[in-house]
């Protein structure tokens, strides 16, 4: 039985239900997938609740054990207790898992990588896609999750010819449509502007360019002019043309929307427990409710990564910072990985923060690193008491409080028991 087969099973076993509740994750793509299945329920006039959750426990599970649940972008990492609890569950998850469970659309089960092939809204769209197409909603979900860094692939490019997304090759920062002294300070992509406006304006005079312009602005040779420049900046500073390479690409739009900003405009509000105005976004496609969140948002990761840097530590094979209650939980991956991309840090870096009476843990890893960040958190974050998982180069956990060091040697030393050069 190949995916899609698998998908029109579980698109049966949800039809037939009368009541159900979804459990889906607080970010772009589980609001996205929520989304999705909102609309099916709507359509097939099935009563149901939604709620999200930054992880799924057993605690969760247990308090939902007599209903029946719809797990999207969660579940993959708790089929043990699911299984065990006997409970009446789909689970619609594109995090890495090779444990069997009947009634899941797992893609790593069809030789499918859940990390950069297709997300859970992915998923969610191959399961309704008998009752109608929401190809553009997968496709925000799957930005969202960052599946667009090196253009859409796998099956992710299958769903894209289903949607009404517009696809072309552009210049791929945020913001096109401020003035450009913004757009390039406001991208770690470009580390000679980010953060440094001074910089940016006097780097846009020398060359003849507005700054106050927007990239949408520019006529063809100026944009061929400015690009050509961060290019020659970028080399004689020493940057690799894999990082230059970055910067222009596909880029993926809905009615002249960037999906980037859509998908960043979405996950800022659920970070911020925005959920039903999230879910607007992607049903009704009212995008301009989201930029006051946007803005607000940007202004905590820049914050955030300024906090980060002067937090950063540094061992044999990792960096790592512990931030407290200074960053919210909740924004600590993104700001993780933008630390990355910013420092240009060549070891994996991990993150924590305070959560209620646990701490948060994120780590990430610069790309090409032969290493498995969601199995190592995982055996880590379990010899402590606490549970973890993700994908190979961006990964979670929650553990007690007090077990930070702890963690962190635990989690080096299965970091290098994976690779010898660290």
């Amino acid at each position: 039985m190949g995916i899609l087969e698998k998908a029109k099973e579980i698109y049966e076993i949800i039809r037939k239900k009368q009541n159900v509740f979804i459990v889906a994750h607080a970010d772009a793509d589980g609001v996205a997938g929520a989304s999705i299945f909102k609309m099916m329920m709507d359509e097939l006039e099935i009563e149901h609740q939604i709620k999200f959750v930054n992880y799924l426990n057993e605690e969760i599970l247990a308090e939902h054990r007599n209903q029946s649940l719809l797990l999207v972008d969660v579940g993959n990492g708790n089929l043990k207790e699911i299984k065990k609890m006997g409970l009446d569950a789909v689970v619609i998850d594109h995090h890495m898992s090779y444990e069997f469970f009947k009634n899941s659309l797992n893609p790593f089960h069809y030789g499918i990588d859940g990390g950069y092939e297709i997300s859970a809204s992915g998923l969610a769209h191959l399961v309704v896609r008998n009752l109608r197409g929401y190809g553009d909603i997968a496709i925000i979900g799957a930005i969202g999750d960052l599946q667009d860094r090196y253009g859409l692939k796998g099956w992710n490019r299958f769903i894209l010819h289903e949607s009404n997304v517009n696809v072309k090759r552009d210049i791929r920062l945020y913001g096109r449509n401020k003035p450009l002294y913004k757009m390039l300070s406001f991208s770690p992509l470009i580390p000679p502007f980010f953060r440094n406006v001074g910089a940016t304006i006097k780097f846009l005079k020398s060359i003849g360019i507005d700054e106050n312009k927007t990239w949408n602005d520019l006529k063809w040779n100026e944009k061929k002019k400015l690009f050509s420049s961060i290019v020659k900046t970028m080399v004689e500073r020493g940057y690799e043309m894999e990082d230059i390479e970055k910067l222009y690409g596909e880029v993926y739009e809905i009615a002249s929307h960037d999906i980037r900003e859509i998908a960043a405009s979405i996950n800022s509000m659920a970070k911020y427990g925005e959920y039903e105005k999230a879910m607007e976004i992607c049903i009704k496609k009212n995008f301009d409710i989201a930029k006051k969140f946007l803005e607000e948002h940007r202004k905590n990761i820049k914050n955030g990564i300024k906090i980060a840097r002067e937090k950063l530590n540094e061992s044999k094979s990792i960096k790592y910072f512990y931030a407290g209650d200074k960053i919210k939980d909740t924004i600590l991956g993104t700001i993780t990985g933008m630390l990355i991309e910013s420092e240009r840090i060549m070891k994996p870096v991990v993150g924590m923060a305070e959560n209620d009476d646990k701490i948060k843990v994120s780590v990430r890893a610069p790309k090409n690193m032969n290493i498995n960040l969601s199995l190592a958190i995982k055996t880590a974050a379990r010899q402590l008491g606490g549970k973890g998982g993700g994908h190979r180069m961006a990964a979670g956990a929650t553990i007690p409080k007090g077990y930070e060091n702890d963690f962190l040697q635990i989690f080096e030393a299965e970091l290098q028991s994976q690779s010898v050069s660290l």
